[in-house]
């Protein structure tokens, strides 16, 4: 990966291979890769794209974006075939399938081998006012699902039970038939279940919270932890299955932060360790490109974002999106190159 290992270089070729590299400098607003107040670094590809390939796409909400521009661009999305009603996933069909940490990530790719279970899913209080010991029903239990993005929106067990099912069967046969995987990584912040060894994808019911203080613990993972997960995830995929990668960080703000100080700073911090882990993971495998949607987005300060400074502006991911895949895409969805 360019940039990469310059430590293991003398001195003299060190400064030779900086002059050979003509994106060295920083761009000012005269050069090619600043333009519309954004800045597009410069990529070389490890693989590229065609139209009618598969691409399997796992992470965080900037992770529904990507699955947009590929189907436009006419690849096959497995991802956007799930759908949920709109009382579970408002505002989009697939929304579930968000994962935000690498932690809950990991745990997906586990999950396609090893089978669903019941993990990660607490009884809430039901519809007619039972608390936490009043029995019910299997079936009419009301859980929260911990390991998808829900919202907190609670379903019957029945119907936690069917979707987990169907996301299983989503990943395992995806997986199968991609030969490229698109990993947007989230954040750090996470909540991790000590009963049943898990982490979850979003907190817990605070009710839950007060009823079981030993079991749920608040986590933030660091550069080591978060090493250890993608080296996994990549061992899983570029190395047993021999597929491609393209990791991203999405752009979009860490909401709300469980840890102590100001959300400004604990979501640079978030940021930061997975751009780290980033580097790393792409430059220890090959078939591993990492894709800069996070550095395009922040070039343009708050103008990429909508008035929450949270939401990136449709027209900048368009943007984003279009740089990769005029960088990744070989050919159109009609064969022309």
């Amino acid at each position: 990966m360019p940039g990469g290992r310059t430590a293991e270089l003398g001195g003299e070729e060190v400064v030779a291979r900086a002059l050979r590299n003509t994106v060295r400098r920083y761009p000012d607003r005269s050069d090619a890769r600043s333009a519309g107040g954004m800045l597009r670094p410069q990529i070389t590809p490890g693989f590229h794209l065609a139209p009618g390939e598969a691409v399997f796409t796992i992470g965080s909400c900037f992770a529904r974006n990507v699955e947009d521009a590929l189907t436009a661009a006419g690849l096959e999305v497995p991802t956007t075939t799930f759908t949920a009603p709109p009382e579970e996933a408002p505002g989009r069909s697939n929304r579930l399938l968000n994962q935000y940490n690498p932690a809950t990530m990991l745990q997906c790719l586990r999950d396609a081998e090893t089978g669903e279970t019941s993990a990660g899913l607490y009884r809430l209080p039901t519809a007619t006012g039972a608390d936490q010991g009043e029995a019910a029903a299997d079936d009419e239990e009301m859980v929260q699902d911990c390991l998808l993005a829900t919202g907190g929106r609670a379903v019957p067990r029945a119907r936690a039970l069917e979707r987990r099912a169907q996301i299983r069967r989503l990943y395992a046969e995806g997986l199968a038939t991609c030969e490229t995987v698109v990993v947007t990584l989230g954040l750090i912040e996470c909540w991790f279940d000590q009963f049943d060894g898990i982490y979850l994808n979003e907190v817990p019911n605070r009710r839950l919270l007060r009823a079981e203080p030993d079991r749920f613990v608040f986590r933030r993972l660091d550069i080591p932890t978060c090493r250890d997960m993608l080296f996994e995830m990549m061992d899983r995929l570029v190395t047993e299955r021999r597929q491609r990668v393209l990791l991203t960080l999405s752009p979009v703000p860490l909401q709300t932060t469980f840890a102590e100080g100001d959300a400004i700073m604990r979501n640079a911090y978030s940021k930061a360790v997975l751009r780290v882990v980033a580097e790393e993971v792409a430059e220890r495998f090959d078939g591993v490109d990492y894709f800069p949607s996070y550095e395009m987005v922040t070039s343009m300060g708050l103008a990429a974002f909508d008035n929450d400074n949270v939401h990136v502006r449709p027209t900048v991911v368009a943007e984003v999106i279009a740089h990769m895949t005029a960088q990744y895409l070989r050919g159109s969805v009609n064969g022309t190159a």
